[in-house]
């Protein structure tokens, strides 16, 4: 009889136990894969002469100034994302992209498929935004701004911000006309 009661209590406590450890978790301690997260720049190729249609740029290269880590290589398309470096909070930051195209033909006679490089600055200010306990903060880039470099041969002929603040990757941020 003693054994039962005992046994019984123990089934109780261990029961207790559980439900105290399951009643502990919510179900924010995981970050879903839908939620937010910081946003890279996408930036859209467009044609010069036709302004709403989009234009591929042809075997790209892209890396940004201070790294020479390529983050595109020998890719035709008509848009890219890029990441933003974020130096200091809410202050003003600036990366530079070098974008070169028509990479690897150096020994091209053409001039049509020279390479050609021309540098992408981008300016912003960088603030931090709390999404949730499990996904932690995210970044949002406000008052972007970009310009070209300019040299003696662009083949970047424009280059336009539609949306000054990065929050998201649901459109475009920077068109760049050529």
């Amino acid at each position: 009889m003693k054994r039962n009661t005992l046994y019984k209590y123990t089934k109780i406590i261990c029961s207790l136990v559980m439900i105290a450890t399951l009643w502990g978790c919510e179900r924010d301690d995981i970050c879903a894969t839908a939620t937010p997260t910081t946003p890279h720049l996408i930036v859209r190729f467009y044609n010069i002469n036709e302004r709403t249609e989009t234009k591929t740029v042809r075997r790209m290269n892209v890396y940004e100034e201070t790294n020479s880590k390529y983050l595109l290589l020998d890719k035709t398309l008509d848009s890219i994302v890029l990441p933003l470096r974020i130096d200091v909070l809410d202050a003003s930051n600036t990366t530079r992209f070098i974008i070169e195209r028509d990479g690897d033909f150096e020994l091209d006679e053409d001039p049509e498929t020279q390479s050609n490089i021309d540098i992408l600055e981008v300016t912003y200010t960088s603030e931090l935004i709390y999404v949730s306990r499990a996904c932690g903060y995210k970044s949002v880039f406000n008052n972007v701004v970009a310009n070209r470099e300019k040299d003696d041969d662009n083949w970047m002929i424009d280059v336009q911000v539609i949306n000054s603040t990065l929050n998201n990757e649901d459109a475009a941020h920077i068109n760049i006309y050529h």
